[in-house]
């Protein structure tokens, strides 16, 4: 099989645009186009309906049943010279978010770290949308999301759901049984984090978004950094409370008319690279212990 040719229809249907996959691949558009049609010449039917010029690209029926089977081609191809550079058997590249680097994952990391044989890891953070185009370009093999969203080839499962909780600093007042009404909160007080478009809306119903005083922040680390005076406040995850908790002098509260909860996913490609599967079943063992452990004597916590 056309190795360079199969490259060059992948990055045509990532990027929808022959100039685009062009520059993807550092090459000349007419380089690319000669790649796809000796690729069409090898396999002996066309791939693309052609529009004027290359800029409108649509794939024929043969292209839509290729782009699964030019997709696994590819992930044994890369296999292939992981193996002859005599690459670790065990690596895993994992895309996460601020707010799970700041609640669970560092005790993942530490398990994953400690396993027998040894795990090479590559970790990069990014937020929800941008993961989902690293797992479905593989640029990562598993990945935390926010989002639940459908791309061809990402896998999407729910890993847990946790309550949205009030944090301030301890030495601000108590309220019985650790319960608070949203307005019993000062919104001039707020760190305001748009968690996603449920929470807004939950949001925006007890609270007007520009209330003076007010400050948006977009990082758990901004919050933590910030949230000193007594009388300011946030709504972040559950999990991430506990973690504040554990390292300074925070106070947690329910609030008795809830956002909506969060709901965490884990994305996988459709087609992972055999080098990765044993990995991704460490992986999954030990998140799962590691949420077990986490919400073990929290109700509200949905473990899925």
């Amino acid at each position: 099989m056309y190795a360079l040719g199969i490259e060059a229809f992948l990055a045509v249907v990532r990027t929808q645009n022959i100039t685009q996959a062009a520059k993807m691949l550092n090459l000349a558009q007419s380089t690319t186009s000669k790649r796809l049609k000796m690729l069409e010449q090898e396999l002996g039917t066309a791939l693309f309906e052609r529009g004027k010029g290359w800029k409108s690209i649509r794939l024929t029926p043969a292209g839509e049943e290729f782009v699964d089977m030019a997709e696994q081609w590819n992930s044994l191809w890369q296999e292939t010279q992981l193996l002859m550079q005599g690459k670790p058997k065990l690596a895993l590249s994992i895309g996460t978010l601020d707010s799970i680097i700041n609640s669970i994952f560092p005790a993942l990391y530490f398990a994953l770290s400690q396993h027998e044989p040894k795990l090479s890891l590559k970790i990069i953070t990014s937020h929800s949308p941008a993961l989902y185009e690293d797992v479905e370009r593989r640029n990562v093999d598993v990945a935390f999301s926010l989002l639940d969203r459908t791309h061809p080839n990402v896998i999407v499962e729910k890993c847990y759901t946790e309550p949205m909780v009030v944090l301030r600093p301890a030495i601000s007042y108590q309220t019985e049984a650790g319960f608070i009404h949203p307005t019993e909160l000062n919104p001039e007080d707020e760190l305001h984090v748009s968690w996603n478009p449920g929470y807004q809306l939950w949001h925006d119903h007890w609270w007007l978004t520009a209330s003076p005083g007010q400050t948006k922040v977009d990082t758990v680390q901004l919050i933590l950094a910030m949230l000193k005076k007594t009388e300011q406040w946030s709504i972040v995850p559950l999990s991430v409370a506990k973690a504040a908790r554990s390292k300074g002098i925070f106070s947690i509260f329910y609030l008795t008319e809830p956002p909506p909860e969060r709901i965490c996913y884990i994305l996988k490609h459709k087609y992972p690279k055999s080098s990765t599967v044993q990995a991704l079943k460490i992986f999954d063992h030990y998140l799962k212990l590691l949420v077990q452990k986490e919400f073990a004597n929290t109700s509200t916590i949905e473990i899925l």
